[in-house]
């Protein structure tokens, strides 16, 4: 060998043997796991478990993992270390400061101090723990009597067992069915590597012994009862109240110029906008906009930038309801021109919304043309109580054990969350009075599952003792659970009979336009235009104006229209272009301009703006015990 190379072995040979370098790595294993068990005639087992556990590295102390099932129940008795002389005792103490603490880490996890922080690292050290604790909870009831299957050793563990040996002990009130050693053992378990011990046994006692019952408590089969009847009968009553108003009905489909004059042309556009869908936003804004300038009450011109420039054609007296109101907010100060640019100047302090400024009065207007009649009764009050008292009683429940806290924070949040969800596809179905049953269903899902996972939670967590169920707790799920449901149904309810009705027909409308954008030659008039937009249809418009045409004799749809044949189109169809738009040449360049007019304008201190409401052998997984060891 070199001198050079020679002479590095001899400096890691002595790296090595450095106490420091030696003993960085941490290491643990059990030389010997000893345990005593007692099967009480109460069916609860008494257990006594001597650990000897040695520690090479810097280990503040061991650990023992208690794999605790549902409906099991445990009780520490004592945590005791050997000394020459005899056990002693460890000292609860939850700072785990000095030597011989010992304290619950969490709900299943007890640790011990072994070396205080200020002392060496172990070499190879030997310490002995004498656990005893009590466990109910670990026998099966079954038809002919009763099972243990008990994993008596902790698989969760980094290091060996050398040796393992277990004396089991049967109270005379227990008679096995089969023969049970003096002791049972085992060498060199490898981490992963439980005991299960598998015995049948029958009970000769007179008392009723403790066991797992896997039958559901009464409180939970009574509550998973009760949502699954109240979600039946909220959803039964729904539909037959929505069938029973004709709120499925189908739509008319023999419509003409006449059917639209008498349904939807003899309201303004931005009335029929609102009232089709129950809602005010920029669409009828838009909608008024473009009705005022077809009737030659505004002019509008619309420049290469986009802007908007309206000029007032008539005396602004003679205006009333919310045309008045909408022009007098853009043609403020009495003049009779106005630009979008003019408009978010004089506003930019202040802020504007169109859309607030004639919701008032356009819900009036509404009101005025929808057939009278009962508005059905709104359960937000009930739906507040509801959320209020499920999130107090499970917060009453489960913050009194910490360890669930967490849980009910979850369970409050998700019914927060499905709340929103529920109110936002109601009124969604509210609004789209052309949606049938299938979309109701769809609309309902936040329910549903709402609903699923309140039984599921009480059924298979509750119910089976993952956590410990109560009255107040299956009173809180229930509570949230109806909160929901009582949100979509109050959501989605639509008024009276004669509102749908009026409704429908107005949706009847709205289908015919966009039946007839569908095909080259529509049966449209440019003065349409208005009420189209107040459907919410200027994107189909234009997606009409830019679609390539067939080779049938007409020409560019984007400028004035001639046709070759004596069918189809009327004359005065030419996608609101050709300066049918009041000047502003195309369509749709016409509708961003006036989206633009309509916007709201944001005072400096908001960072958006709002644009009213919107409308469109190893451990056996099924033995009980268990668990896991080690240290910390």
């Amino acid at each position: 060998m070199k001198p050079g190379l020679l002479g590095a072995s001899c400096w890691a040979v002595m790296l090595l043997c450095l106490p420091g370098v030696a003993l960085a790595q941490r290491q643990l294993h059990w030389d010997s796991v000893e345990v005593d068990a007692t099967l009480e005639a109460s069916g609860a087992l008494r257990v006594a478990e001597t650990q000897t556990m040695v520690f090479t590295g810097a280990w503040n102390g061991g650990e023992r993992l208690f794999d605790l099932r549902p409906r099991q129940k445990l009780s520490l008795i004592s945590v005791s270390r050997w000394y020459p002389g005899g056990w002693r005792e460890l000292t609860e103490d939850s700072r785990l400061d000095d030597v011989d603490d010992y304290a619950w880490a969490d709900a299943r996890t007890v640790r011990w101090r072994s070396r205080a922080a200020s002392d060496p690292p172990f070499a190879n050290t030997p310490i002995r723990y004498l656990l005893r604790y009590r466990m109910s909870g670990i026998l099966v009831k079954e038809d002919a009597g009763f099972l243990l299957n008990h994993d008596f050793l902790f698989a969760e563990r980094d290091g060996n067992i050398n040796r393992f040996q277990l004396r089991l002990t049967l109270d005379p009130a227990w008679q096995a069915q089969s023969a049970v050693p003096e002791m049972y053992t085992a060498e060199r378990l490898t981490p992963g590597r439980g005991f299960i011990v598998t015995l049948p046994l029958h009970y000769a006692g007179t008392a009723v012994p403790i066991a797992l019952d896997s039958s559901r408590p009464r409180e939970i089969v009574m509550g998973v009862g009760f949502l699954l009847l109240a979600l039946g009968l909220g959803l039964a009553a729904f539909f037959a109240r929505e069938e029973r108003h004709g709120r499925f009905a189908p739509l008319a489909t023999d419509i003409d110029e006449a059917w639209l004059g008498e349904h939807v042309f003899k309201y303004p556009a931005e009335v029929v906008g609102a009232a089709w869908d129950e809602g005010i936003s920029t669409p009828e804004v838009v909608a008024l906009i473009a009705r005022m300038v077809s009737e030659g009450k505004l002019e509008s011109t619309v420049s290469k930038s986009g802007s908007m420039t309206l000029n007032l054609k008539v005396d602004r007296s003679t205006l009333e309801g919310h045309e008045r109101t909408l022009v007098e907010a853009l043609f403020f100060g009495g003049r009779v021109q106005t630009s979008t640019t003019q408009v978010q100047s004089h506003y930019k302090a202040t802020g504007f919304d169109p859309v607030d400024e004639i919701r008032r009065e356009l819900e009036a207007a509404v009101e005025g043309v929808m057939p009278p009649g009962p508005k059905p009764p709104r359960l937000r009050f009930a739906i507040q109580i509801l959320f209020i008292a499920g999130a107090g009683l499970l917060g009453f429940d489960l913050f009194a054990r910490r360890d669930e806290a967490g849980g009910a924070i979850g369970l409050v949040l998700g019914s927060l969350l499905l709340l929103g969800v529920a109110w936002g596809a109601g009124t969604s179905f509210r609004a789209n009075i052309h949606w049938g049953l299938r979309a109701a269903w769809a609309c309902l899902s936040p329910t549903l599952v709402a609903f699923v996972a309140a039984v599921a939670f009480l059924w298979f967590v509750a119910g089976a003792g993952i956590i410990e169920s109560s009255l107040v707790l299956v009173a809180g799920v229930i509570a949230l659970a109806l909160a929901v449901l009582l949100t979509s149904i109050d959501a989605m309810t639509s008024r009276h009979r004669a509102a749908i009705r009026f409704r429908k027909r107005l949706a009847s409308g709205r289908a015919f336009f966009i039946s007839e954008l569908k095909k080259e030659r529509p049966a449209l008039r440019d003065e349409w235009f208005p009420w189209m937009l107040a459907f919410g249809l200027a994107k189909r418009v234009d997606d009409w104006s830019t679609r390539p045409a067939s080779s049938t004799g007409w020409t560019d749809r984007s400028s004035s229209t001639t046709w070759s044949s004596s069918s189809g189109s009327p004359a005065g169809w030419t996608g609101f272009s050709g300066g049918r738009s009041g000047g502003a040449g195309g369509g749709a360049a016409w509708v961003s301009a006036a989206s633009g007019m309509a916007a709201s304008v944001s005072p400096p201190s908001s960072s958006s703006s709002s644009g009213g409401s919107s409308s469109g052998s190893s451990s056996s997984s099924s033995s009980s015990g268990g668990g896991g060891g080690g240290g910390w």
